[in-house]
């Protein structure tokens, strides 16, 4: 009989307004991320990623991240155009978007 692994989180917030949405696959960086959940880095849903698929609030912004996404599991879904719920994804991911953030992702509604 295999065995299976399970990862349990808080649950992923919903950061998204409305749909439909358009995202890319990125694999994240972890070597800077503190926050540890069940013994596991994760970055939070919300989070704004760069190029480096690293944590970037600012101009070099690639997208937002859509869901929780875990060091062991380093594949994530950042968001390109979507209608975002501005205080759950900041509230979330612990990141007050920057402006240069806001302007880098015309695509992004932040409401």
């Amino acid at each position: 009989m295999m065995q299976y692994e399970t990862q349990e989180f808080l649950g992923d917030a919903l950061i998204l307004k409305r749909k439909p949405f358009e995202g890319i696959a990125k694999t994240l960086d972890f070597s800077a991320v503190d926050t540890v959940v069940n013994g596991k880095k994760v970055v939070k849903a919300g989070t704004p990623i760069g190029e480096t698929g690293a944590v970037d609030n600012s101009a070099t912004v690639v997208g937002i991240l859509l869901h929780d996404v875990s060091e062991d599991r380093p594949q994530g879904t950042l968001l390109k155009k979507a209608y975002i719920n501005t205080a759950v994804a900041e509230e979330n991911s612990g990141v007050t978007y920057d402006d240069a953030v806001k302007t880098a992702l015309p695509m992004v509604v932040f409401e």
